[in-house]
């Protein structure tokens, strides 16, 4: 799928001039009630991973107000099922919606995955309509998961990919179903510009000692945006399209939990980068208007790279690292193929074009 050539940035006048988290840029709850969706979507079962913290939360919470059915994972389920009980307790609208459901999923193993899709599947009676791969680490150090993946990829991109594939029978059937597009959405980040996907060593297995947190932080966000390309390309014609997303820079979340002081070097000036940062609320709103704008009921609009509640352009020359725009390799399709086959070897599931 090519990249817009005019890309749609319905909200382009508010992200113009930023002040700081809270300034005029919309929250996720602002996208519910600006696309008239408030109770709407009682016919929609929508899917969140990572939902213990972060903006995570905060796409549970707007989505929780269209009335859809919500099925959250998390790795602590404890944490998740307080998270459940504030969404529903303090709720602007929805007084009487289903009560969002709590899911344990360890991304760090494919075991834990494919039980977890098992859960998912019975409390979802088999509908899913919105699958949001938003769990995610960053900057953690050189570790492998469970299944020998290195444990930023695998976290973010193998664990996913696999999640999708259990789960894709109920997107198409739910597609099918009620007449609408399912979508599958990726939280992926500008950090995608560090890399691109290191085919030749994508575990540091060759040379360990020459590990770098940011390229194995953006190699896996790569991996997101080209996973809901090919996922578009493939799909789309039944009925299921994907998207990617970079959701701005959220200086308060626990993603940056594995940073030290020098980390933030690359960031440039620190004042600058808190002017521009936003809430958590306002980092979870391109994901909730990825999910629920009418944009994306039109097929042609799927397979696209979003940020700042629109869709995005290349990136611009002197771009900082948290600023929006795509790198040049974000819509390379022979790289998302690549991956694809890599992807389905790597967590043991069949290539359909390949059988």
């Amino acid at each position: 799928m090519p990249a817009p050539t005019t890309p749609f940035q319905p909200y382009a006048a508010v992200h113009r001039q930023t002040n700081g988290p809270g300034d005029a840029r919309p929250t996720s709850l602002q996208i519910v009630e600006d696309c008239n969706l408030v109770g709407k979507l009682s016919s929609k079962t929508i899917l969140i991973t990572g939902c213990s913290a972060g903006i995570g939360v905060d796409t549970a919470r707007a989505l929780y107000e269209t009335g859809a059915k919500l099925l959250l994972t998390a790795r602590d389920v404890p944490k998740l099922n307080k998270i459940i009980g504030d969404i529903v307790s303090n709720a602007t609208h929805n007084k009487s919606g289903p009560r969002p459901e709590a899911i344990d999923i360890h991304l760090d193993s494919l075991a834990s995955v494919r039980q977890g899709a098992e859960t998912i599947k019975s409390k979802s009676g088999g509908k899913l309509n919105i699958l949001i791969a938003n769990a995610g680490v960053m900057a953690a150090p050189l570790g492998k998961t469970a299944d020998g993946f290195e444990s930023q990829i695998g976290t973010n991109h193998f664990a996913h990919f696999l999640l999708f594939q259990l789960l894709k029978p109920s997107l198409l059937q739910s597609a099918k179903d009620s007449g609408t597009l399912s979508r599958v959405i990726t939280v992926s980040s500008s950090g995608h510009r560090m890399s691109s996907v290191r085919f030749d060593d994508m575990f540091w297995e060759k040379d360990p000692g020459s590990y770098n947190k940011w390229l194995g932080y953006g190699q896996s966000k790569t991996a997101n945006v080209w996973m809901a390309n090919a996922i578009h390309r493939r799909y789309a014609k039944q009925g299921l399209i994907g998207l990617s997303l970079h959701p701005g820079a959220i200086l308060t979340t626990d993603l940056k939990r594995h940073m030290v002081p020098e980390d933030y070097a690359p960031f440039g000036d620190m004042a600058l980068l808190e002017k521009m940062s936003k809430s958590s609320s306002q980092g979870a709103a391109t994901t909730v208007w990825a999910a629920v704008s009418p944009h994306f009921d039109d097929i042609a609009n799927g397979g696209r790279y979003l940020d700042d509640v629109g869709e995005s352009g290349p990136v611009p020359e002197g771009a900082g690292v948290g600023d929006g725009g795509y790198a040049g390799w974000a819509y390379e399709e022979a790289g998302e193929e690549r991956l694809w086959g890599v992807s389905c070897g790597a967590v043991g599931v069949e290539d359909e074009r390949s059988s």
